[in-house]
């Protein structure tokens, strides 16, 4: 046991815990330390840094380290985490688990809009792709440092219908910089794709173009996603059915042909008889929908509506969705079989879905406002873990690489980051300001473990430095 005297407080009962992480770049030999009591994250984490400095041998640069005892983070002094939580107990030893400290949210920008924004995506590196009420997807460039845009530079796709577009996604590779597939999900109960000839040069002759109408269900569009090698896209519905879709792609072009003929719109508020789909003829513009397309396949299963549905980030031909029965499925995207539900409880209605990065674990927003952590590496289990927030969770995102980090947005107006290994508060937790006879709710955020960008009732999309281990 190493015994840590110091003077800085003789007279402190001392405590005896053990120091773990679970990265190895921070990893110290496994010992139990004996401390003084008073001490707090700060002189702990000085402890850790000497410690990987002796190992070493060598300088470098003092990390800090936040620290987590049984699920919940140090914010006090061990002497009044022993006293609270174990009845001054000092005998026992605790186990401590570390993890490097982040920086809270910073906000970068705000790009004001005129109606709610429902959905957002920065999957493609310098762009935000937003989903609007006002029933247009568009694109705003971002830089590193912030974000420079204008209403030049911005790319603005109209749905056919003025119902509102409810989500959206990046559906080419980034590696693609010519003819740019983009989704959108409307209330008009249809996916509807378009193609960007560039992001670079927006000369006339490079307007998008709406080049795919996908018909399938009968309740708006709750999510849209791309496969993982971009050849297909899954569409969820508030009508309980997924679809499968194939994507143009050089292999295998779009056929310029419809698939069905167009249906009547009369029944649908806000459509205009003006903009109906061409029965023939060339797909038109944006303004007039695409080629009707039918799915290669759908998956039925869920008896309410669905919230959302995702590739797994490991299995190519492996879905998943969450809905607003409770459950959470998972289907073979080839054969549309549903190989795996997990049913939580009836009223426990799903808003989203998300997978963790390398442990396959998948995280679920709810509206009786809790985030449910779900292993799928077991069949029969149900919820793993519960994170419970202030308000329903109407989107979630998890860290791109890293199993323990995700982020969240609520309806009361609040970005969160959590980190699984302290399931009882958010590492950070703030709040976007609300804008005077506006509402407060997020309805989509979207994080690539370093920027975050959210969009809500507020009309605006704001734009915050967020680093996730």
């Amino acid at each position: 046991m190493s015994d840590l005297n110091t003077t800085t407080a003789p007279a402190a009962d001392k405590v005896s815990i053990n120091l773990y992480t679970r990265n190895p770049a921070h990893a110290i030999p496994q010992s139990t330390y004996l401390i003084p009591a008073d001490w707090r994250r700060f002189q702990l984490s000085e402890l850790i840094n000497k410690v990987i400095n002796t190992a070493s041998g060598e300088s470098f640069t003092p990390t800090p380290f936040d620290f987590i005892i049984e699920g919940e983070l140090l914010r006090t002094t061990l002497d009044n985490w022993v006293q609270n939580r174990r009845n001054g107990d000092f005998e026992s030893v605790i186990n401590v688990e570390y993890i490097q400290s982040l920086l809270p949210p910073k906000q970068l920008e705000s790009f004001p809009q005129d109606d709610w924004v429902s959905g957002v995506s920065i999957q493609r590196p310098g762009h935000i792709l937003m989903s609007s009420y006002l029933s247009h997807v568009k694109v705003i460039p971002m830089t590193q440092a912030g974000t420079d845009a204008t209403a030049d530079s911005s790319v603005t796709m109209n749905l056919p219908s003025t119902l509102g577009a409810t989500c959206c996604e990046w559906l080419s590779p980034n590696s693609q910089s010519e003819n740019i597939l983009v989704g959108a999900g409307g209330v008009d109960r249809q996916a509807h794709i378009f193609r960007i000839p560039s992001l670079v040069n927006s000369s006339a002759n490079q307007t998008p173009q709406e080049i795919m109408t996908l018909h399938l269900h009968t309740g708006p569009i709750s999510s849209v996603a791309p496969s993982r090698s971009f050849e297909h896209v899954l569409t969820s519905s508030w009508d309980g059915l997924l679809g499968v879709f194939a994507l143009p792609t050089a292999t295998n072009p779009l056929e310029e042909t419809h698939d069905l003929p167009a249906e009547p719109k009369s029944y649908l508020p806000g459509q205009n008889s003006k903009k109906k789909r061409k029965l023939a003829g060339a797909a038109g513009d944006a303004q007039s929908g695409g080629w009707r397309k039918q799915p290669d396949m759908v998956m039925r299963g869920h008896t309410a509506r669905i919230a959302g549905a995702i590739w797994d980030k490991e299995d190519r031909n492996r879905v998943w969705s969450a809905a607003w029965d409770g459950s959470v499925r998972g289907w073979e995207a080839d054969i549309g079989y549903n190989s795996v539900l997990k049913q939580g409880p009836s009223d426990k209605a799903a808003l989203c879905i998300d997978q963790m990065a390398q442990s396959g674990t998948l995280a679920t927003g709810h509206m009786d406002r809790t985030v449910c952590m779900w292993d799928t590496r077991e069949a029969q289990s149900l919820i793993s873990l519960t994170l419970a927030t202030s308000s329903p969770v109407p989107s979630l995102r998890a860290h791109p690489t890293s199993s323990f980090t995700l982020a969240t947005g609520t309806y009361s107006g609040n970005l969160q980051i959590w980190d699984i290994r302290s399931p009882k508060q958010a590492l950070f937790s703030v709040k976007r300001q609300q804008k005077e006879g506006k509402g407060e709710r997020v309805l989509g955020i979207d994080w690539n473990g370093e920027v975050l960008v959210a969009g809500g009732e507020d009309g605006e999309v704001s734009v915050w430095s967020a680093r996730g281990e």
